[in-house]
């Protein structure tokens, strides 16, 4: 089973790389009428992984080890008093 840890971060690389791929395929789809549904299908996915991925970002630092780590969690010494 993987860490929260690292389920979240391959997600977020997935997602973000997925983007690029279909942001590339909308540009060139646009310019062919055919390929219209594609490029609807493309911007409604588009869209969709633009509100999924800053909830991803939000959802790393509610882990403890991501909010250690980044110097946003209680301190050693907050978590004994």
């Amino acid at each position: 089973m993987l860490a929260p840890t690292i389920l979240l971060e391959t997600s977020i690389a997935q997602l973000t790389t997925l983007a690029s791929f279909l942001a590339e395929q909308m540009g060139t789809a646009v310019e062919q009428e055919e390929r219209a549904v594609e490029a609807r299908a493309c911007k409604e996915l588009l869209l969709s992984i633009s509100v999924l991925l800053p909830k991803l970002h939000a959802a790393k630092y509610v882990l403890p080890e991501v909010a250690d780590q980044s110097g946003e969690g209680p301190t050693e010494a907050e978590e004994h008093t």
